[in-house]
């Protein structure tokens, strides 16, 4: 297996681009063998191990390194993603320094970002919706049960497994009972047209505003389209402020709890549990005593592999792959 790799073809799985210059050969004794993404903090790896297996490995940028705000946000990322309870979520394996360079190794999820595939091949077939939308609301759930608020849920950070959506990157969480040391005042942390009115306003994340970007999320899966509109951040976000969102062409099954969801008030909306109550109920599951597997049996039932767009374009997604 040749580090550097970007797909089946040389042995790589599919949307795992090449090393670059500057990259290390190994972190934590893991050799490296692509890369996964990149953002403004760190850098995710697909990594290797001794024993055999594959890992995402997440570290800084080197410039980040010597950086004490952005080491203390690392930190508390590694501290947040060991205490989520895996439901949906990508489990942490383990932490580490090496050297001078923290990193954290997860479970590797080996399925392309929900944004590829609407971006590719439009809405999601109807099981497929409501698949994200379930597993999301698990998430979720996992999420606020270890007393953090998500604050960057958005189609980049819902992965689409070979079993079911899996959320990602706690990179900018915040714990609810607690300040956030490492964010201006002012400052408002998020991806533009993912995030609730409330903290456009100056607010406090909640766990609410968590709903809110699944309310958004699982609309644009099913429809293709951002629930609030296209353009640049300043009218989306006042679009989001003052106007209500098109949510005609959700599913009907759906559409209750996307539209309870996507409440200028945070206190209008859903618990995350509650969501996922709703939604297991939708799927004929009832109360199940344990939620767990009730979503495990449920995904198992109606979710299909979703192919790794092979081209910029954009075409319709049929279950079992592209027309």
């Amino acid at each position: 297996m040749a580090p550097g790799g970007t797909g089946s073809g040389n042995g790589m799985p599919p949307g795992v681009r090449p090393l670059t210059a500057g990259d290390p050969a190994a972190i934590g004794g893991r050799p490296l063998l692509g890369r996964l993404g990149a953002g403004g903090m760190g850098v995710v790896y697909l990594a290797g191990h001794p024993r055999g297996g594959v890992a995402a490995l997440k570290t800084l940028h080197p410039e980040h390194l010597h950086d004490a705000v952005l080491r203390a946000r690392f930190a508390e990322e590694v501290e947040f993603s060991r205490r989520v309870v895996p439901f949906c979520t990508a489990a942490v394996v383990e932490d580490g320094v090496d050297g001078d360079r923290p990193y954290l190794v997860s479970e590797y999820v080996p399925g392309p970002a929900l944004s590829r595939v609407v971006a590719a091949w439009g809405p999601l077939p109807a099981d497929l919706t409501y698949g994200v939308a379930l597993g999301m609301a698990a998430a979720l759930v996992a999420v606020h049960e270890a007393g953090l608020v998500h604050r960057d849920l958005k189609p980049g950070n819902v992965l689409l497994s070979d079993t079911g959506p899996r959320l990602i990157d706690l990179g900018i969480a915040r714990d609810v009972t607690g300040v956030d040391a490492h964010t201006r005042a002012g400052q408002v942390m998020g991806s533009p047209g993912w995030v609730s009115p409330e903290r456009l306003t100056g607010g406090l994340a909640l766990p609410a505003s968590d709903v809110f970007a699944w309310g958004c999320v699982v609309a644009y899966a099913a429809t293709g389209r951002h629930p609030f509109g296209g353009g640049g951040h300043d009218e989306l976000s006042r679009r989001i402020l003052l106007e209500q969102p098109c949510l005609a062409s959700v599913p009907a099954p759906l559409r209750p709890a996307v539209e309870a969801s996507v409440a200028k008030n945070p206190a209008d909306r859903p618990r995350a549990a509650d969501l996922l109550g709703a939604l297991l109920a939708v799927g004929g599951a009832g109360a199940p005593r344990d939620r767990r597997e009730a979503v495990a049996g449920a995904l198992a039932r109606i979710w299909v592999p979703v192919p790794h767009p092979p081209r910029p374009g954009r075409h319709r997604l049929v279950p079992g792959g592209p027309a």
